[in-house]
């Protein structure tokens, strides 16, 4: 599961807060990272503009403290507090940020929400959020 799937996953029992914006906590056992391409073909300088340009339209939807703690529950604090105008406008941290949303990957863990302490496995990178009966409105 990439980190940009987890910025936008939300526990949706009945018991869950129908406001609820508290992203699920991430528990990881297995996490894999790639890595970014790293040859200087004209093919790689069309994908690191396009990776730029992604990350440039993806950080205004994106809920910045839910990507910071999820990153740091997998092992990666690289990424600031906060973003400011100046760094959404930085070619290097766009790379960084697209890395960080694609290339990070929750392989197996949990995800548990904060609001009612429901666990959603994650394995092999695929997230059961299969609810119970009586979990459902």
């Amino acid at each position: 599961m990439r980190l940009l799937t987890h910025n936008v996953m939300r526990n949706n029992t009945a018991a869950a807060s129908k406001s609820a914006t508290s992203p699920l906590r991430i528990t990881a056992t297995q996490v894999r990272v790639d890595e970014p391409s790293s040859s200087n073909d004209d093919d790689d300088d069309d994908a690191r503009r396009r990776e730029v340009e992604f990350a440039k339209h993806t950080l205004p939807i994106l809920h910045w403290e839910s990507l910071v703690q999820g990153a740091r529950a997998m092992g990666l604090d690289s990424l600031p507090p906060s973003v400011t105008p100046e760094l959404a406008g930085d070619e290097g941290f766009l790379r960084a940020l697209y890395h960080v949303l694609m290339n990070v990957h929750l392989v197996n863990g949990m995800l548990t929400c904060a609001d009612t302490g429901r666990e959603f496995p994650v394995t092999d990178g695929v997230v059961n959020m299969m609810l119970e009966e009586g979990e459902c409105e």
